[in-house]
């Protein structure tokens, strides 16, 4: 029999604490509650969880604060929580060495589904010692991921679980690609070449488009596919930086189905691959101050994307 897996879940808000803490413990998982930082340090020195779920506005000690001590001192997965109308974003979590990132008041089947999804991660992510370098990063996501869940939460990882056990997983080693991180919507990639990254980025969407995987009752997997070119820092099985972020905000220009790469990734790869992108222009980047040009494939029949 498996052992249970423990969650500690960090809110200075009682109400939303106890029903994320009563909803995991639903779910079969151990759970400790911890009101801030001083609580969650204690609790440290006592045990170690299997993951944390963390808000990201709090009085005592603000979660950014934290996350940066546990990525120093601890190697734990984290899930960042935080108010939509909060000015922090994703990018600024996934920079710091957070896991995942959701904005609240959260669907609790979502942040079930990315609790389980980060905890699976491990098995793709050899652990790596810390370091810096330049690298190209692919970011996907999954389109439309928080109404699959919804529609059928079993069926869509299950789904996920062959995705990335079937084809990503076997394909980045022929690609020389490295799962770094896995989302609950999505993941992240390096490459140590520009090349690779694109060839496996456009592979990946040709072969996903008719594949049987994608397709369930209720709709079909699509992915957003996006490549930048950037100074990354390792640590442990873990990626930030320049490269981590731009990926993130580039793959966001990119319509379904589609890759959408920066232009420094582009000129790296102009004149050396097959693959043809269409000018896409200069966009204002969110959280980029200046505008960055992005360089766009489709697949065939798709070519205005």
């Amino acid at each position: 029999m498996s052992e249970v897996q423990h969650i500690f879940v960090v809110d200075d808000e009682a109400d939303a604490r106890d029903m994320v803490g009563d909803y995991l413990r639903m779910h079969g998982f151990k759970v400790t509650l911890c009101n801030g930082g001083s609580q969650l340090r204690e609790e440290l020195r006592k045990q170690t969880p299997d993951l944390i779920v963390l808000d990201l506005n709090m009085p005592e000690e603000d979660g950014l604060s934290i996350t940066r001590y546990l990525k120093d001192q601890y190697r734990i997965p984290v899930i960042m929580l935080t108010a939509s109308a909060s000015t922090i974003d994703r990018v600024v979590g996934l920079e710091l060495g957070a896991d995942d990132y959701l904005a609240k008041p959260c669907e609790l089947r979502e942040l079930l589904a990315r609790i389980r999804s980060v905890l699976r991660r491990l098995k793709f992510s050899p652990a790596r010692v810390a370091e810096r370098r330049l690298a190209s990063i692919v970011s996907f996501d999954f389109v439309g991921f928080s109404r699959f869940i919804q529609e059928d939460e079993t069926a869509t990882l299950a789904a996920l679980d062959a995705i990335f056990g079937e084809i990503i997983t076997p394909s980045l080693l022929q690609y020389r690609g490295t799962l770094f991180k896995m989302l609950g919507d999505g993941a992240l990639v390096e490459f140590a070449s520009v090349v690779d990254s694109v060839e496996w980025s456009v592979w990946f969407q040709t072969i996903m488009a008719p594949h049987p995987r994608t397709v369930l009752p209720f709709g079909k997997i699509v992915f957003r596919v996006g490549i930048a070119v950037g100074d990354v820092v390792l640590n442990q099985n873990d990626r930030a930086g320049e490269g981590v972020t731009l990926a993130v905000r580039v793959q966001e220009t990119a319509t379904p189905g589609a890759v959408s790469i920066s232009d420094q990734a582009y000129q790296f790869v102009r004149g050396r691959t097959s693959v043809r992108f269409n000018d896409g222009g200069e966009r204002q980047l969110k959280n980029i101050i200046t505008p960055m040009r992005v360089w766009i494939w489709a697949p065939p029949g798709d070519e205005g994307a």
